[in-house]
C-alpha cells in the first residue's frame, strides 16, 4: 500500500449536515441491496452454494474488481497516510468479514425475521456513538425515527409472533454482534469517507475483509462448490459487480455527505423494499401488521429528509 500526505478535505461537509444528493444515494443504495438476499437465496437453496464459501467469494470479487478499476483509472484513490491504516483495516475486518459471517449464522440460528430485528439495532448503536466520538446530535426528529423504525423493524419481521421464534442464547449473541459489526461499518466507513474518496474507503474495506476470510475458506471450508454450474457462477457476478458493489458504493458516498447516525436510519428501508419486491416476484402477501410496520419505517426515513429550502444539494 503507498502512502501520502494529501488527504481529502474534512470540511467539505458538516457533520451535522443531510445535503439531498447524499440522501438520495443512500436511497438508491438500499434499494440495491435490498436485491442481495433474493439472490443470497437461489445460490444457497438452488445452487447449494456453502455460506461461507458465498461470503468469500463476494468479497473477493468486489475487492478485485475494484482494485483493477482503480489501477486503470483512478491510481491516486490507492494513496493513503500510514496512521489511517487501522481504520481501514477494522472497517473490513468488522464491517464487512465479520459481519458477512455473523449475519448468515445469525439468520441460521434465528429465523430471518429474529436476525432482521437483531441487525437493526445498529441504528441506535450508530446514533449514540456518533453523538460522543462525531459530534453528531441527537435531536427529537432522529429520537422519533429510532423509536418508530426499531417497532417497524418488529412488525416487519412479524417478531412479535412467539409461537414461529426460534431463538437460543447463542443466536442471539450472535444476532446482537451483526447490528455491531454493521455498525462499525457505519462509523468507520463516516471517519475515512470524510478523509478519502469513497472508493478508497470502500476498496480497503473490501480487501481487509478478503483477507480475513482467506484463511477461513482455505482451512475450514476448503471448497467452493459451484463447480460448472455456470448459471450460478452469472448470478454470484451479478451480486457481487451489480447489488453488492453498486450498493456499498453508494451507501459509502453518502457516508461521506449524510450524518452515519441518518445513513443507519435510512438503511432500514432495505427490508420493505425487500418484501415489496418478494410480493411482485414471489407473489408474497403481507399482512396489515406488516404493512404498518413498513409505513411506520417509511415515515420515519421521510421524518429524516433535508429541508431543500436550506439544505445545500451536494
Amino acid at each position: 500500500m503507498t502512502t501520502s500526505t494529501r488527504t481529502k478535505s474534512t470540511t467539505q461537509t458538516p457533520a451535522q449536515t443531510i445535503t439531498l444528493r447524499g440522501y438520495v444515494l443512500v436511497l438508491l443504495s438500499t434499494m440495491l441491496m435490498s436485491t442481495t438476499g433474493i439472490l443470497i437465496k437461489f445460490l444457497l437453496v438452488d445452487y447449494n452454494m456453502e455460506p461461507l464459501a458465498l461470503a468469500f467469494l463476494r468479497v473477493l470479487i468486489v475487492a478485485s474488481a475494484m482494485g483493477l478499476g482503480l489501477l486503470l483509472f483512478k491510481r491516486s484513490f490507492f494513496q493513503t497516510q500510514r496512521r489511517h491504516l487501522i481504520y481501514f483495516v477494522l472497517m473490513g475486518i468488522l464491517g464487512v468479514g465479520l459481519h458477512q459471517l455473523l449475519w448468515v449464522n445469525s439468520v441460521r440460528l434465528n429465523g430471518a425475521g429474529i436476525a432482521t430485528v437483531l441487525v437493526y439495532v445498529q441504528p441506535t448503536l450508530v446514533a449514540l456513538i456518533s453523538v460522543r466520538f462525531l459530534g453528531e446530535t441527537l435531536d427529537r426528529n432522529k429520537i422519533i425515527a429510532l423509536v418508530l423504525t426499531l417497532l417497524g423493524i418488529i412488525l416487519v419481521a412479524e417478531a412479535y409472533k412467539l409461537d414461529a421464534l426460534n431463538v437460543n442464547g447463542l443466536g442471539i449473541l450472535i444476532g446482537v454482534g451483526t447490528g455491531f459489526t454493521w455498525a462499525s461499518y457505519a462509523l468507520l466507513g463516516r471517519y475515512t469517507s470524510i478523509r478519502y474518496p469513497a472508493w478508497t474507503s470502500l476498496f480497503y474495506a473490501f480487501l481487509f475483509g478478503t483477507l480475513f476470510l482467506l484463511p477461513l475458506q482455505i482451512f475450514v471450508q476448503n471448497t467452493i462448490s459451484l463447480g460448472a454450474q455456470w448459471n450460478g457462477w452469472a448470478i454470484l457476478l451479478f451480486l457481487s459487480l451489480g447489488p453488492t458493489l453498486g450498493g456499498f458504493g453508494l451507501y459509502t458516498i453518502g457516508l461521506s455527505q449524510v450524518p452515519a447516525s441518518v445513513v443507519t436510519l435510512i438503511g432500514t428501508l432495505e427490508p420493505v423494499f425487500s418484501i415489496i419486491m418478494a410480493f411482485f416476484l414471489f407473489n408474497e402477501r403481507l399482512d396489515l401488521m406488516q404493512l404498518t410496520g413498513a409505513g411506520l419505517i417509511l415515515f420515519s426515513v421521510i421524518l429524516l429528509r433535508p429541508n431543500t429550502a436550506t439544505e445545500p444539494l451536494d
